[in-house]
């Protein structure tokens, strides 16, 4: 009964295991990223921030009210009520509401170009977790080569048949490869909890692809660049500046003033009646500030202009920034792909040649050990090269990806 308890109990272990770890695609894993990434929703709650502040635009100064109690009229005491409402003129908050406007915009970019550039993150560290499977899958697969092997001159040392520099060859290369093997375990789980920060999720995802090799359908087209987040966002900051200049400008423009005015008037009037403390009289003023001192906004609307032109270098400045980069990257790409191009046409079939044949010659004594070990390493460097190349690969169209915006 308590073996039946234990094996129960190991099962359920495992399939918990089993169950908290799933493959994820790369789209689903960028989609999980884009709705979890907590600096996207760090970016998406300034933008809602950005939209409330948008209310604000219209911001009109406190409302006075007055009160006056006194001999201010005759020998009677009399009071007096007010209240008086001072504003900007009309197109300073016209202004001031397309700046909110403008700042928005510019949140709503900020949004895109932190979406794209978690999107471009995500998609090396899911190729960089396959590349490092694909090489611990080949040092798995040559560890058995070189156990099989170490066995063998295992046996042919003790039998006398070979001496002892063969046998602590085999050792040494498989020790190698278990160093280099347990390193890559190392970063993969390193790059593993980078994924997972990334997609911000406790659910263990395992990157799973159809084919080590990204596809992409690459033309040389600059074009492509003005739709980068990055580079509308300058734009966006040359629009803000200048919406600020006219803001600024508008700021010369008078104030208004308006005010009413509500008093008893007790005694004898110009019209020679006699007026009660009850009687009330009304009146309306209304009024303009006309900026006389104006050299500080002055000073303003100079930095203004100042921030204008400062923005339009940003933008041309990173304009000419992303087209030498994506020229740089479609180059790398193109290399890259022939790189591999040679390797799968050429290089791997003769690789699969080289070991096959070594082999053969080594099992009949064509070739000692020694010889072998050095056909069997060129091989394996050959296979190791090419998902060395694949990876390249793979992050230069990533990197082309962004740039472009797909």
């Amino acid at each position: 009964m308590k073996k039946y308890f234990i094996i129960f109990t190991i099962t359920c272990l495992i399939n918990g295991i089993a169950s908290a770890q799933q493959t994820i695609s790369l789209q689903s894993a960028i989609d999980t990223a884009l709705n979890n990434n907590l600096s996207v929703r760090n970016e998406k709650l300034y933008s809602e921030y950005q939209k409330k502040l948008k209310a604000t635009a219209v911001d009109i100064p406190q409302t006075n009210l007055i009160g006056e109690f006194g001999q201010f009229n005759s020998a009677f005491s009399d009071n007096k009520f007010g209240i008086a409402q001072s504003i900007s003129f009309p197109t300073v908050y016209a202004k001031q509401k397309s700046l909110q406007n403008e700042n928005y915009k510019t949140s709503v970019l900020h949004i895109a170009l932190k979406e794209a550039e978690l999107k471009k993150q995500v998609s090396e560290v899911f190729y960089q977790i396959i590349y490092m499977n694909e090489k611990q899958h080949i040092l798995m697969k040559i560890d058995s080569v070189y156990a099989a092997f170490l066995e063998k001159a295992n046996l042919r040392f003790a039998k006398g048949e070979s001496n002892i520099l063969e046998k602590t060859t085999a050792e040494t290369q498989r020790g190698q490869i278990a160093i280099q093997v347990k390193q890559i375990q190392q970063d993969i789980e390193i790059l593993q909890m980078q994924f997972q920060l990334l997609l911000n999720t406790t659910i263990v995802y395992l990157p799973s692809a159809n084919n080590t090799k990204m596809n992409f359908n690459a033309i040389a087209d600059t074009s492509f660049i003005n739709n980068h987040p990055s580079l509308q966002l300058l734009e966006q900051e040359k629009n803000v500046a200048m919406v600020n200049t006219q803001l600024q400008k508008s700021k010369l423009l008078p104030d208004l003033q308006l005010a009413y005015n509500n008093m008893s008037q007790q005694g004898m009037g110009a019209d020679d009646m006699f007026y009660p403390k009850s009687e009330r009289f009304s009146s309306v003023q209304f009024g303009v500030g006309i900026p006389l001192f104006f050299g500080a906004q002055k000073a303003n609307i100079d930095a203004a202009k100042s921030l204008e032109l400062i923005s339009e270098n940003n933008f041309r400045l990173g304009q000419q920034t992303l087209l030498s980069e994506y020229e740089s990257a479609f180059k790398k790409y193109e290399i890259q792909l022939a790189t591999v191009k040679y390797f799968e046409e050429t290089a791997l079939r003769n690789a699969d040649i080289i070991s096959e044949t070594a082999t053969k010659q080594f099992e009949n004594g064509d070739i000692n050990y020694l010889e072998w070990t050095m056909l069997i390493n060129n091989a394996i460097s050959i296979q190791s090269n090419y998902i060395d190349s694949v990876n390249d690969l793979n992050q230069a169209i990533i990197h082309l990806n962004f740039l472009t915006s797909k």
